[in-house]
């Protein structure tokens, strides 16, 4: 009796707990997004009853990070145990868009067989009046009878064939409607996979109390952004516009609604503990068979970091409002920190770019060429400065004036004094380039060959202002002491580096007129040898 006893009670307490656990659904209030992976916040609330239960969030993404969830709430409780797992195909909730798309296919196959009942009983029509208007046997019909039958045959297996044909195409918009719900509902069902990671809690609570919970949890692979920009000049004398956009894209299973959105720099991968090196110990190999060690060098490299969860407490960043309709952002020590000023909202599987903030580069202008190679005039920006932004490395797409004029991609982590930037080719400022032919072009001096070279770049600014340019070109450079180069250089020209042979010329262009520049070199080396120049 006793043992019967136990058992009851235990079984007893089986279904005591099998009830009282609970599924909640949870809404997604904000999404931090790094440039690979995301961190999701959501909230969910319940009313709870005295004692130990369990509490599992469902539709949650299934790549989610064990390691990083967080549970909160708005009371106090017992944390007992967190799991993370996936939830079995029937526990899995349908969407609204899923029950409505299951709806409307019943609706579309009761109609498909209404049509293919009407279709059967006009076919056993048509076979009727095909077997009950053929004439024959020894009973004799007048001319009207004769005409009545025929014209009444006549009339129905028409009507027949219209309502037949009417149906066919009635029959052929409701199968490839049933064909549209079948592919939207796989889509959605392929979504839904996405989606079926769940978190289990156990937990006591003192009391019956309304609870608030906050779910925090990260993702390594269902969410990224990068930077990309729009660099925007007007005129000479104005500056530089930059406008600074995110790429973001997220495969998170569920569309991301009037959600609070911040962009973080870095990754949650990142670890958050440094490496310790081993030593590394070197020692002779032995080849007589009999090795005194098993290896030459042993390198070994070891970590006892663990995952970095990604989780930013609420009170580590504050933000700086930069303007009403840019982001704010706040510069940390390791990150950047953009926070959206309004809600936003991301679908499933799409990418969206969204301006982050605009911003104006103080820049000097000059025109640069390099006729040896490109006889057109590009218009240059060199900004200084430029650090104090914390620009990201991205695409620039450049615009002159409106116009699009093409797109680079930029390292602004690069090391340097200034940031040039190109803004195209100008029309407004010709450039020819000429070899001048001497008559000493070859020549013989005892055992040595000369070959001599002068060019000569002329330039002509078309437009109504003086124009500042540096023209680039080069001497060649000896490898060798048999070759022996001399050169001379006119107008102002320099060698900015004796080991490259660069030349630059820095100058004012007078509007609506024509200047020219020369250089010439000569190559002296043995007449029975051959240079590669």
């Amino acid at each position: 009796m006793k043992k019967m006893l136990l058992l009851i009670a235990l079984f007893g307490t089986q279904i005591t707990s099998a009830q009282s656990e609970k599924r909640l659904s949870s809404k997604l209030e904000k999404v931090t997004v790094y440039e690979q992976g995301a961190r999701f916040e959501r909230s969910a609330s319940t009313m709870l009853k005295a004692g130990s239960q369990t509490i599992v969030f469902y539709g949650l993404p299934i790549n989610l990070d064990p390691g990083s969830i967080q549970i909160g709430s708005n009371q106090k409780l017992e944390l007992l145990s967190i799991q993370a797992g996936n939830s079995i195909a029937e526990n899995r909730n349908k969407t609204e868009a899923q029950k409505k798309l299951e709806a409307d296919l019943e609706k579309q196959q009761l109609e498909r067989d209404n049509i293919v009942a009407q279709q059967d009983a006009y076919r056993l029509e048509a076979q009727f009046l095909s077997n009950n208007t053929k004439l024959g046997g020894d009973q004799g019909y007048s001319l009207e009878e004769l005409k009545q039958i025929s014209t009444y045959a006549r009339e129905q297996k028409l009507k027949n064939q219209l309502e037949q044909q009417q149906l066919g195409r009635q029959l052929n918009a409701v199968n490839l409607r049933i064909n549209e719900i079948n592919q939207e509902l796989a889509l959605l069902n392929r979504r839904r996979s996405l989606i079926s990671g769940e978190i289990t809690v156990k937990l006591n609570s003192p009391q019956n109390q309304n609870c608030r919970f906050n779910l925090v949890y990260s993702s390594q692979s269902n969410a990224s952004w990068s930077s990309e920009y729009n660099l925007d000049f007007t005129d000479l004398d104005k500056d530089l516009g930059l406008k600074h956009k995110a790429a973001i894209y997220q495969s998170s299973g569920e569309d991301w609604n009037n959600v609070q959105l911040m962009l973080v720099t870095g990754s949650p991968r990142l670890n958050t503990v440094m490496p310790i090196i081993q030593p590394q110990y070197v020692n002779f190999l032995y080849r007589n068979g009999k090795q005194k060690v098993q290896r030459m060098a042993t390198r070994e490299i070891t970590s006892t970091a663990g995952q970095a969860s990604g989780v930013i407490s609420s009170d580590e960043a504050t933000y700086r409002a930069l303007d009403s309709k840019n982001f704010q952002v706040n510069n940390q020590q390791n990150r950047i920190e953009y926070q959206a000023p309004q809600a936003y909202s991301i679908a499933h599987s799409k990418s969206e770019s969204i301006v982050l903030r605009e911003i104006k580069l103080k820049a000097e202008y000059e025109y640069q060429a390099t006729p040896a190679l490109d006889p057109a005039a590009y218009l240059m920006a060199i900004v200084q400065d430029w650090e104090q932004h914390r620009l990201l490395a991205g695409n620039v797409s450049i615009y002159n004036q409106g116009l699009f004029i093409g797109s680079s991609y930029i390292n602004f982590d690069a090391t340097s004094d200034s940031l040039m930037l190109s803004l195209g080719q100008d029309p407004g400022i010709k450039i020819n380039y000429e070899r001048i032919f001497g008559k000493k072009s070859k020549s013989f001096l005892g055992s040595d060959r000369i070959d001599e070279y002068e060019y000569e770049i002329s330039l002509n600014n078309l437009k109504n202002n003086e124009v500042p340019i540096r023209i680039y070109d080069r001497v060649p450079i000896s490898q060798n002491d048999d070759i022996r180069i001399k050169h001379e250089i006119e107008n102002g020209g320099k060698i900015r580096d004796p080991k490259t042979g660069i030349i630059e010329w820095e100058m004012n262009l007078a509007p609506k007129k024509e200047q020219k520049i020369k250089f010439s070199y000569e190559l002296r080396y043995p007449k029975d040898q051959q240079v590669n120049h």
